[in-house]
């Protein structure tokens, strides 16, 4: 094309040069030439002008495809579906491959590319179906009206799952029997029937191809190679969609499991939490039930059910397991995944205690265990009523499902810890000041919401200081752990006590009168002036002083409510202690 340009830019040149000299100067010059030289003349020019036309003309046929191959460049790419953008959205992949589509289409394509060069009046596609016992149809191509039946039993003679080495098999003219033509709704005449079994691996039958023709004696031995080679087509191509699947269901746990680990906030209460296990575990696993397990708190002896989800007719919730053995003894002591495929089979000793395997509706398992470095503190089973129900990909799914749930179990229960050490008071193990404040705020809010009443108590402890000069701190210690438990056991579980400081005691008396509480109040006083301290060689009894303050009778906010308590109590301390009073105005004077 360059030389092309080359040819025409110098025959423009030429043009403009012999214009210029013999023409523009004086166009009488051209008279006296002879009409030969002319005629030559005005050839070249008209090949000049002819030249510059086409090159003007190629030019500009140029220049538009260069602004159309611009246009294209700058239009932006179809945008992705919202299951692309969803599905792998942040992890560094884009699938754009839908497996039963794909599935669709492998299917039609090999019956019709099967149907075609057999020459074959229908070419249809069978899955047997295991739990059914049924072969189902998948995909048909036939030149006759009659309806291929949605599915059927396997067995017999023509659709057996034992052939003769898993190879393709003829039934002539002479072996087709049309009632035995299961296939067809209403058997059209057959000649020849080709049936090729479909393996997924040398063990695993998974179906039948099959092809009939009109004619008889349609295919000879010459033919079953090309038929086995729509099988092995057929089953190589099922276990690559399978294949794709599978990644795209696992990019998709590891984005959940990712999720999960990232949204699950640190103070979420332990129910939740297992919720969101179980809802995670539905997504990518098949199970009856799912047992969630842990070692009671400070012993590593027994193993506890906290949470089951599915089969309620077994262990509940709160049974303790044996785990010296068993399934649960592979995980918490051997500490490694467990997978059971059939217990009749499998050598397990039970599933949660001794001789349970007799009346155990389930057949198969598995399980992991819950651990941080060498220590294991519980684990997660899903059990199934069926045999053989999970697999290889099953179990390295739930190993990483395991190991993220330990961190995210471990990583909650040690702000739990520090949360509790934050708001529990280290020597009598109830509440804190801080966390009376928050606990009384709290009610005070739900108080006014409903229009319920509230009662504080604030508590004293008579002559404390005599106890530690006495005694020293250790007993004092003593007294005050003992004081706790005496409050503790003296109100209501829906009650709050804290120690609010020193030898000083609160309690939050829910919806509750200060009137009515008296008796709660003074049942406190009592007993705490009829126990008896006893450490060593020493024996000694205490008394307490209580005032009593409402809400909103007595205030209307925290600091009022807590100064007018305080002001009742100081007055049972004036009158001597081993007193409740109840707040009234006329403290104040």
């Amino acid at each position: 094309m360059s030389s092309i340009k080359s040819i025409w830019i110098i025959a423009i040149v030429l043009s403009i040069l012999l214009f210029a000299f013999f023409v523009y100067p004086r166009m009488e010059t051209l008279i006296a030439v002879s009409p030969a030289f002319l005629l030559i003349f005005k050839a070249l020019i008209f090949i000049a002008i002819l030249s510059f036309t086409v090159y003007l003309l190629f030019e500009l046929r140029a220049w538009q495809k260069l602004a159309e191959n611009l246009e294209s460049e700058q239009t932006p790419p179809p945008a992705a579906t919202a299951d692309e953008q969803n599905g792998l959205k942040g992890q560094g992949i884009q699938m754009q491959t839908d497996p039963d589509q794909n599935y669709e289409n492998l299917t039609r394509q090999i019956l019709e590319l099967a149907h075609t060069s057999m020459v074959a009046q229908t070419a249809f596609l069978y899955l047997y179906n295991p739990s059914e016992g049924r072969l189902t149809l998948q995909g048909q191509k036939s030149t006759t009206a009659a309806l291929l039946a949605e599915s059927f039993p396997a067995g017999g003679e023509y659709f057996g799952l034992e052939h003769p080495l898993a190879q393709p098999t003829i039934f002539d003219t002479s072996r087709v029997d049309p009632q035995r033509l299961l296939y067809y709704e209403s058997a059209p005449q057959v000649g020849t029937l080709l049936l090729i079994p479909i393996y997924l691996s040398q063990k695993q039958f998974i179906g039948f191809m099959g092809l009939d023709s009109i004619e008889e004696k349609a295919w000879g031995e010459d033919d079953l190679e090309l038929a086995r080679s729509f099988a092995l087509l057929y089953s190589t191509a099922i276990w690559q969609i399978d294949a794709i699947d599978r990644q795209k269901s696992h990019i998709h746990f590891y984005r959940d499991l990712c999720k999960t680990n990232t949204d699950l906030s640190l103070g979420i209460d332990h129910l939740d939490l297992y919720k969101a296990i179980v809802s995670l575990s539905r997504k990518f696993f098949n199970f009856d039930k799912l047992t969630l397990a842990f070692l009671r708190e400070n012993d590593t002896e027994e193993l506890v059910i906290e949470y089951i989800e599915g089969y309620e007719a077994d262990y509940p919730i709160g049974s303790a397991i044996n785990f010296d053995a068993g399934i649960w003894g592979r995980l918490m002591k051997d500490g490694r995944i467990v997978n059971c495929c059939d217990y009749e089979k499998d050598e397990i000793e039970y599933r949660f205690q001794p001789n349970d395997l007799d009346t155990s509706p389930f057949s198969s398992c598995i399980g992991v265990p819950f651990e941080i470095g060498v220590k294991r503190f519980g684990g997660l089973l899903l059990e199934s009523f069926d045999a053989d129900t999970y697999c290889a990909e099953d179990l390295e799914t739930l190993e990483l499902f395991g190991k993220n749930l330990s961190a995210i179990i471990n990583r909650i229960t040690i702000f739990k810890s520090m949360k509790d050490l934050a708001l529990v008071d280290g020597l009598t193990g109830i509440a804190n000041h801080r966390s009376f404040k928050e606990r009384f705020q709290v009610e005070i809010d739900r108080s006014r919401r409903y229009g319920n009443s509230l009662t504080l108590l604030i508590l004293d402890l008579d002559k404390f200081k005599r106890i530690n000069d006495t005694y020293g701190h250790l007993f004092g210690d003593l007294v005050l752990k003992k004081i706790a438990n005496i409050i503790r056991g003296s109100v209501r579980t829906v009650d709050t006590v804290c120690r609010y400081g020193g030898e000083e005691f609160a309690v939050i008396l829910i919806n509750a009168e200060k009137r009515a509480s008296f008796k709660t109040a003074d049942r406190i006083r009592k007993n705490v002036q009829s126990f008896i301290f006893e450490k060593d060689d020493i024996v000694e009894r205490m008394t307490i002083s209580i005032g009593m303050a409402e809400y909103p009778v007595d205030g209307e906010d925290m600091p009022t409510i807590i100064a007018n308590a305080d002001m009742a109590m100081y007055q049972s301390k004036r009158d001597g202690g081993n007193e409740v009073i109840l707040y009234e105005p006329e403290l104040e004077s």
